[in-house]
């Protein structure tokens, strides 16, 4: 009775224990989710959101374009982007918890060129400590009030006027971009570092002031400014010029009060239309170029505190539109020109402080204005 009951309790035992071991876990299926799968993103840059579902504990986000940022925020995705000046443009991002992902779409159009402009006006602003400027800007009115702002009839930027108003600090290069402008003047500001190298593709412009500010170095290439009437780089710290001989419009030219030195250039020959010059105070040495008798539309002729040498070229004689002609403080030699004196609208006059020989001509002494003439000719070194 005994041998019985032990075999049916070790069947017992053994049928307890095959029928208690835990069944084995299914594999957890990792999903992922986006929504929206589709962003657009302000054409003037700004960001959106949106929200990622999934079950796995760590997932990652990546963007495929330079010109997109992304950041996690819990469960939602960040996406932002700066304004769009170029075509309408596409990217992708892509969230992915192990080895599946989510991606959406993002796209951004282009900005307006009022927009554009605004933008560029907003970098300037804030690029030459605009809090400080005496004429402020606020920039949630409307670009047409803010001060020393010209629009064209289609909104675009054509004068841009801000002299004398306290900017400081570097012009940055994003004014190059203002291409449908046609007037700047930032004379009298407090302006420093290069002045910015794609000047050249604002072909718009026909005024440009920069004088007065203290920017250095090389002066960009400004061949493309064909239709440009004035152009002054007067009072700065810069060092060389570029090639203006394809500005054959301009009738102003200044560079005066600069670091400039070596001979004067050749190529101004080029710019028939000139009627005012003023390369004085620099550091130019050589002769007054033989080549500028093509400027005979010239009316004040200013080269003087430089280190020209040489003699006063005869074909100056033939300005007969000449008003003011001042090549004072030179190393000038030889004699004046006799016909000077015979110039019909000459009204001033200065070559002192030179090496002239010979006698001043009659034409000088006998001319109504040699009362004023007289201290503006001598002494000579």
């Amino acid at each position: 009775m005994s041998g019985i009951a032990i075999i049916v309790l070790l069947m017992s035992n053994c049928s307890k224990g095959k029928n208690d071991d835990p069944a084995p876990n299914p594999p957890v299926t990792i999903t992922i989710t986006a929504n929206p799968t589709s962003v657009s993103l302000p054409a003037a840059g700004g960001d959106q959101t949106f929200t990622i579902t999934t079950n796995a504990t760590e997932w990652t986000v990546s963007a495929e374009a330079d010109w997109l940022t992304t950041s996690k925020q819990g469960n939602s995705v960040k996406v932002s982007a700066g304004a769009n000046s170029g075509a309408t443009r596409n990217a992708t991002v892509r969230c992915t918890a192990g080895t599946v992902s989510a991606t959406v779409s993002v796209s951004q159009g282009q900005v307006t060129a009022q927009q554009h402009d605004s933008l560029t006006l907003t970098d300037i602003y804030t690029a030459t400590g605009g809090a400080s400027w005496t004429h402020k800007w606020t920039l949630s009115a409307p670009m047409s009030q803010w001060y020393g702002v010209k629009l064209s009839s289609d909104g675009k930027i054509e004068e841009l006027d801000l002299s004398d108003n306290n900017l400081s600090g570097a012009l940055p290069a994003a004014i190059t971009e203002l291409t449908s402008l046609k007037y700047c003047d930032l004379r009298d500001n407090n302006l420093t570092g290069a002045i910015p190298a794609g000047v050249s593709q604002m072909t718009q412009l026909e005024f440009l002031d920069l004088s007065e500010n203290s920017f250095s170095g090389d002066v960009p290439a400004l061949n493309n400014l064909t239709g440009i009437v004035m152009l002054d780089l007067s009072f700065n710290e810069l060092t060389t010029l570029p090639s203006l001989n394809t500005l054959t419009q301009l009738e102003y030219l200044a560079f005066c009060n600069n670091n400039l030195s070596g001979a004067l250039p050749d190529n101004l020959s080029a710019l028939v239309n000139l009627t005012y010059l003023d390369a004085s105070n620099n550091g130019f040495t050589g002769n007054i170029p033989a080549t500028w008798s093509s400027m005979t539309k010239m009316k004040v002729f200013y080269l003087y505190s430089n280190a020209l040498g040489g003699s006063i070229p005869n074909y100056l004689t033939s300005f007969t539109n000449l008003e003011k002609l001042a090549l004072d403080d030179n190393n000038l030699t030889g004699n004046i020109p006799a016909a000077l004196g015979n110039l019909p609208q000459l009204t001033e006059l200065h070559l002192a402080q030179n090496r002239l020989t010979g006698s001043i001509p009659a034409s000088l002494l006998d001319h109504a204005n040699w009362q004023t003439w007289q201290n503006g000719v001598c002494p000579q070194q």
